[in-house]
């Protein structure tokens, strides 16, 4: 567990990982120098059991380094890597572990549910799973699922002999490590439920408009050049490139006003050729508004005017969610 500054929600998250129905576990927590009392809060856990094992950053580095130092540091067999302010089904652990020895996979990948409040989560952890009729053994289809750290459980050795790293100083670091485990791992085992309840709160990582968002061009350049350097380019090529733009597309999107010309320009950017042979052609698998977007950038009117009346839509849509969300916050 991964923890920076998350006091008022880490007891609710060491409860729902103290009481997993799988008792046999190592519990590494990794607090990246709060300041907030977090760190209280875990010594207080680790006093009451002895399954827990602590370890304190000496600065605040970022997520990246707590998750490689967890890779460094857990003894286990398997290593699942969760945040502490989000909650986790009490059998998580118990079920990957069964769908892992079944089936000999060296990860298994589950499906999650966000929350604002914890009222929401018996009707939401309930709904259909997205994994639902997935075939394991289609990778393209398992590098379209969100590449969250925690919803998956990997063999340990197998992190360590493909030297899994996630990138420092980065947000949205999750994302070349997905395509690398996904691309790699031949035995992968999906349980098609609801296991993750991810958390919406105002100033995460996953809410943040300003420049960090522009991270995800950067970690989409890291995972691009990673399959060029492994020989797997040609093979996810396109599946790379749909997502590649996807992602420029919803960065731009998201972005505050003012950084929106740089957000466009690193768009530009990495408009290569293979990019716009892509979007010329048939296989593009690409959404209206992204295609819309996209032609607007080729001076299409006709694009521009349905990309910029759905870009209207979706900024009074933001606003009513983010006064929703600050009202639950402050209560």
């Amino acid at each position: 567990m991964s923890v920076y500054n998350v006091a008022p929600y880490v007891r609710a998250a060491l409860d729902c990982i103290v009481g997993q129905t799988l008792h046999d576990l190592e519990i590494l927590c990794i607090d990246d120098a709060s300041t907030d009392g977090t760190w209280e809060i875990l010594n207080e856990y680790a006093a009451s059991d002895g399954r827990i094992r602590l370890f304190r950053q000496p600065k605040n580095q970022g997520l990246s380094v707590s998750r490689n130092k967890a890779m460094e540091l857990a003894q286990g067999e398997y290593l699942i890597m969760v945040d502490g302010d989000d909650l986790f089904a009490p059998d998580m652990a118990q079920k990957a572990l069964d769908a892992a020895t079944k089936t000999g996979a060296d990860m298994v990948m589950w499906d999650y549910c966000t929350f604002d409040n914890e009222s929401e989560l018996p009707a939401r952890s309930r709904q259909p799973s997205d994994l639902s009729g997935v075939d394991c053994t289609d990778k393209v289809a398992l590098l379209r699922r969100p590449g969250f750290t925690p919803v998956r459980m990997t063999r340990l050795a197998c992190l360590r002999k493909l030297n899994i790293h996630f990138p420092p100083g980065l947000t949205k670091q999750d994302i070349p490590v997905h395509w690398q485990l996904v691309t790699q791992l031949d035995k992968i085992a999906l349980l098609p439920e609801r296991l993750l309840f991810y958390r919406q709160q105002p100033g995460s990582t996953t809410n943040r408009r300003g420049r960090s968002l522009m991270d995800l061009a950067t970690v989409m350049d890291i995972t691009g050049q990673w399959l060029h350097d492994n020989g797997l380019y040609e093979t996810y090529r396109d599946e790379f490139l749909r997502r590649r733009l996807s992602t420029l597309q919803g960065m731009y999107d998201g972005i505050k006003p003012e950084l929106k010309e740089e957000a466009l320009t690193m768009v530009r950017e990495r408009l290569d050729d293979d990019a716009l042979s892509y979007l010329a052609s048939k296989r593009c698998q690409l959404g209206s508004r992204t295609r819309n977007f996209y032609g607007m950038l080729a001076g299409n009117p006709w694009a521009t005017i349905k990309y910029r009346s759905v870009l209207a839509v979706r900024a009074i849509y933001r606003q009513l969610s983010l006064q929703r969300c600050t009202k639950w916050y402050k209560e």
